[in-house]
C-alpha cells in the first residue's frame, strides 16, 4: 500500500509520546527508577494535563550532560503556548472504539477533538502504543503491528533497546471512505543516559534523561521524566549534539495538574488574545490562534467582507489555555475575510486573505 500520505510526525504528541516510552527493565543498579505510578499520572483516564509548547521558532537551551547525578535546568525557559488536556478511554468514543480496545486511551482538548493523539494501553507492568488518533475534521488512524511494549516498569538507568516496528497510517474523507492509506516501517533506539534534577516551573524533581534516535525520520529526542509525572520533551535534528547547548526543532512540557496547581499555574495565559493567522495570506489553509485565561464558552467564526457567516471554526467550552485552530479554506474564492472569537463575552476580531 503506497500513498502521498506521509508519516505522522506533524504534532507534539504524536511520537515525542511515542517514543518518551520505550524502556525495558535494566540490570544495572538505578539512582533513580520511574515507577507505572508516574505515568499513571499523566495517563489516567479523567485526569487533566497541563500542556506547554514552545514557540514556533524555539530558542536554543541547554539539555545537560550524560551520566549523574546532573542538573537538568529548564527554569528560564519561556513556553509560549499553553492549554489543559483531558485523558479519556478509547471506549467512550464511538469512531474510536471501533478501531481499538475499549480500555485503551486518548488525549485532547474534548473528547471530539481528538488531534494526533497516541494510543496507549496500560498492561500489568507495560505500558503499549497501539497506534494514533485524529477525529473529524479529518479522521486519520495509525496502527502498531504488532503493539509496541514501550515501557516495562520500573524505569531505570542504563535501560536501552533497538527496535523496529510497522506502522499503518489510514486517512478517510468526511464521508467516512478512506481516502489514502500507507505504511513504513520505523527504526529506532532509545537509551535512558542521564540521572539527576529536573529544574522547571520554578520547582525540582528527581528524573531520568532518555535519548531517543529516530533513524527513518533523521532526527532524535532528549526527554526528561519524573516520578510526579513530569515530562519534558526535546526534539531536534539528529546533527545537534547530545550534551550542552542544542536548537531544538520542538520543545513541550507535559504535567499532570495536581502539580501544576502546587506551583506554576501562572504560566496559563493571563490575557484574552487573538493573534493574526499565519500564513497571511494563504491557500488554502491557515492556522488561527487564541488565548483565554478563564474557562468560558467560547466561538470563533469565520465572515465574509459582506459580514455573512460562512465557517464555525470553534464553539463549546473551554478551559483556560492557548489554543490552535486551522481553517481550509477549499470551495472558496479568494479574496479577505474575517474572523471572530468570542470568550466570556469579549469580541476580538481579524482579517485574513485568501490567494488562490
Amino acid at each position: 500500500m503506497t500513498s502521498s500520505v506521509q508519516p505522522c510526525r506533524t504534532s507534539p504528541l504524536c511520537f515525542s509520546f511515542l517514543f518518551l516510552l520505550i524502556v525495558l527493565n535494566s540490570s544495572s543498579s538505578a539512582q533513580i527508577t520511574i515507577p507505572q505510578t508516574g505515568f499513571s499520572n499523566l495517563l489516567t483516564v479523567g485526569a487533566s494535563l497541563y500542556f506547554y509548547k514552545s514557540d514556533l521558532a524555539p530558542r536554543p537551551l541547554n539539555i545537560g550532560k550524560r551520566g549523574g547525578p546532573a542538573v537538568y535546568d529548564f527554569n528560564n525557559y519561556s513556553f509560549e503556548r499553553n492549554q489543559i488536556l483531558n485523558v479519556y478511554s478509547a471506549g467512550s468514543i464511538t469512531v474510536l472504539a471501533a478501531r481499538y480496545p475499549g480500555k485503551a486511551i486518548v488525549i485532547g482538548n474534548s473528547s471530539t477533538t481528538i488531534q494526533n493523539s497516541p494510543v496507549f494501553l496500560f498492561g500489568t507492568d507495560t505500558l503499549f502504543v497501539l497506534g494514533q488518533a485524529s477525529l473529524p475534521p479529518q479522521q486519520r488512524f495509525l496502527h502498531i503491528r504488532p503493539y509496541e511494549p514501550m515501557t516495562v516498569f520500573p524505569v531505570t538507568f542504563q535501560a536501552a533497546r533497538t527496535y523496529t516496528h510497522t506502522h499503518y497510517d489510514t486517512l478517510f474523507n468526511a464521508s467516512g471512505s478512506v481516502a489514502s492509506t500507507n505504511f513504513y516501517i520505523g527504526s529506532d533506539s532509545m537509551g535512558v543516559d542521564g540521572f539527576g534534577t529536573l529544574k522547571v516551573l520554578g520547582r525540582q524533581f528527581e528524573c531520568l534523561r532518555v535519548r531517543s534516535n529516530h533513524f527513518t525520520f533523521s532526527d532524535k529526542e532528549f526527554m526528561f521524566l519524573t516520578r510526579e509525572g513530569v515530562f519534558l520533551d526535546v526534539a531536534m535534528a539528529s546533527s545537534q549534539r547530545d550534551t550542552g547547548l542544542v536548537q531544538p526543532t520542538d520543545v513541550m512540557l507535559l504535567v499532570p495538574s495536581s502539580v501544576v496547581s502546587a506551583g506554576q499555574e501562572a504560566l496559563l495565559p493571563v490575557n484574552y488574545t487573538l493573534d493574526q493567522n499565519y500564513p497571511n495570506p494563504f491557500n488554502p489553509s491557515t492556522t488561527i490562534q487564541y488565548s483565554t485565561p478563564t474557562a468560558s464558552f467560547t466561538s470563533l467564526k469565520v465572515f465574509n467582507v459582506l459580514g455573512a457567516e460562512i465557517a464555525t471554526l470553534v464553539n463549546e467550552f473551554k478551559v483556560p489555555g492557548t489554543y490552535q485552530v486551522t481553517w481550509n479554506a477549499n470551495g472558496y474564492p479568494s479574496g479577505v475575510y474575517l474572523y471572530r472569537l468570542i470568550s466570556a463575552g469579549r469580541i476580538s476580531t481579524g482579517r485574513m486573505t485568501l490567494l488562490k
